[in-house]
């Protein structure tokens, strides 16, 4: 039997699963802020800090592959644990690191060890909490991991100027070194073996690992669910993370400060969006495609008065269009529910880190493709002309709308 739900155990398991992905994000978006202290401290260029910031990316998602099949025959305690001391390797590597290799290395290690965190999760709600709970509990941590995002902004700029990056992120090891020992001593009890998931899952017929990756790279509702993950986090990352600051600071003409103001709208957005679409997908559970899709389309739709047919300048409908972005974004993060529940739980770990490629594949590989394609428009005065970004907004509506049609057929 399970235990209930709201028992103490599983708040502490919540708890300490969100401390680990809150910590994953900040690491994930923490070398914006300090990257004048790295330019000047350690002689960086443009390329070599543009090489550094992608190695965490690059490290966190080819472990994916084999994170799948390790979550579900080895568990999530064990690796989460594990992953945790080598992302505080490469905390330190980074802190004490003197050269662009040593700092490169332990983005590596960091990215590594952050890789297993948000899908471990994941694991150990399909295991260890009701399924009718799962989308919910999927997009509480989701809204819950912004949280980093925002750590790694005005508060690690703060730090930086107060103690030093170094230091910061000595202690950002630190904790990683203390959620390592909390995560494997809340989920002790946790058997993963055979055919006996955990004491809290019934008997499962045992798959082996070669017939789990057939099963469902076979399957075409795995590349439906991909593709959807991949242009989803691909164009939200790269509208986030870049592309939208210097389109409303260069075409628009607003001012740093309220673009950031502008920008934030983002991320509160998701917060909202996660846990009322995880609520609504396991709501109406028989129809999870069915709410993924409704929210996908609005996605679209919130994408779509960026491509410049109309001509937008008050700040507050921009407010209004990223925050329907940011929101929407967070509302889809029920796809992962309708992917577990398309296959096996025997193998749910493998598949919802396989989908999980495919999302920081997207963050990977589409912020760079927008980049060469506002690159190829002549710069006038070294500004890239207005057209050049609603070319690029354009082709994420067009591949994002693309991909949620190919999942409109997928299975329910």
């Amino acid at each position: 039997m399970k235990e209930p739900s709201d028992s103490p155990k599983h708040l502490s398991i919540f708890c300490i699963l969100s401390s680990l992905f809150v910590l994953s994000q900040f690491y994930r978006v923490s070398s914006a802020v300090i990257a004048p202290n790295l330019i000047q401290d350690l002689g960086l260029n443009a390329e070599m800090l543009g090489l550094l910031g992608g190695a965490f990316f690059y490290a966190f998602t080819l472990l994916q592959i084999p994170m799948g099949p390790m979550l579900d025959r080895i568990g999530p305690r064990k690796i989460m644990s594990a992953s945790c001391l080598i992302g505080a390797l490469g905390a330190f590597l980074f802190a004490f690191g003197n050269t662009f290799h040593a700092v490169f290395l332990g983005r590596v290690l960091i990215g590594a060890g952050m890789a297993p965190m948000l899908m471990g999760s994941f694991k150990t709600f399909t295991l260890r909490y009701p399924p009718e709970q799962f989308a919910t509990l999927v997009g509480m941590i989701s809204s819950v991991g912004t949280i980093g995002n925002i750590v790694a902004a005005t508060p690690l700029a703060f730090l930086t100027s107060t103690i030093g990056w170094r230091m910061t992120f000595l202690i950002t090891g630190l904790i990683a070194i203390l959620l390592s020992f909390l995560v494997f001593w809340v989920l002790r009890g946790e058997k993963i073996r055979g055919d006996k998931s955990t004491p809290y899952s019934e008997g499962k017929t045992e798959i082996g690992i070669w017939q789990s990756i057939r099963l469902i790279t076979g399957s075409l509702a795995f590349w439906q669910f991909g593709a959807v993950a991949f242009f989803r986090y691909g164009v939200f990352v790269s509208l986030q993370g870049l592309w939208l600051g210097p389109y409303l600071i260069y075409i628009k003409g607003f001012s740093p400060v309220e673009t950031g103001n502008l920008l934030i709208l983002l991320a509160i957005g998701v917060i909202l969006g996660s846990p009322i679409g995880g609520r609504l997908s396991d709501r109406y559970s028989h129809s999870r495609k069915g709410v993924a899709l409704v929210g996908l389309s609005l996605y679209c739709a919130s994408l779509f008065p960026l491509i410049g047919i109309w001509k937008i300048e008050h700040p507050v409908l921009f407010g209004l269009i990223f925050f329907s972005i940011g929101f929407f974004h967070g509302f889809v993060m029920s796809i992962y529910a309708h992917a577990k529940d398309s296959f096996p739980i025997a193998i749910s770990g493998t598949v919802m880190t396989y989908v999980n490629f495919f999302t920081m594949a997207g963050a990977a590989l589409f912020m760079p493709a927008l980049g060469k394609v506002i690159e190829s428009f002549p710069r006038v005065h070294n500004v890239y002309p207005a057209e050049a970004y609603h070319l690029a907004f354009l082709i994420c509506f067009i591949g994002m709308s693309s991909s949620v049609f190919f999942y409109a057929f997928s299975k329910k």
